[in-house]
């Protein structure tokens, strides 16, 4: 998998304030069936995002939900940039 490239799609897959936990994450990558979404890599990638500030988090009930940050959001704009995607979501 390109340098990124999970960065990316994680970031992606947040849509607004839109709270997730790792379980819905891992099922919204898995629909772009793209190598590299093991349930546990994507689980180390939001551990990672969190501690580098692109992820807040909250535990409820044992488990951790995630929410996009505004640092998250910018990198998020910076990567779709210099990856060469268009500026949908």
């Amino acid at each position: 998998m390109e340098y990124n490239q999970l960065k990316i799609r994680v970031l992606r897959a947040f849509v607004g304030d839109e709270e997730l936990d790792s379980g819905q994450v891992v099922k919204l990558l898995s629909k772009e069936q793209v190598p590299g979404n093991r349930d546990k890599a994507v689980e180390m990638a939001l551990l990672r995002y969190w501690r580098q500030g692109l992820l807040a988090r909250t535990r409820r009930g044992g488990r951790f939900y995630y929410t996009l940050t505004e640092r998250g959001v910018s990198r998020r704009a910076w990567l779709k940039k210099e990856m060469g995607e268009s500026s949908g979501a």
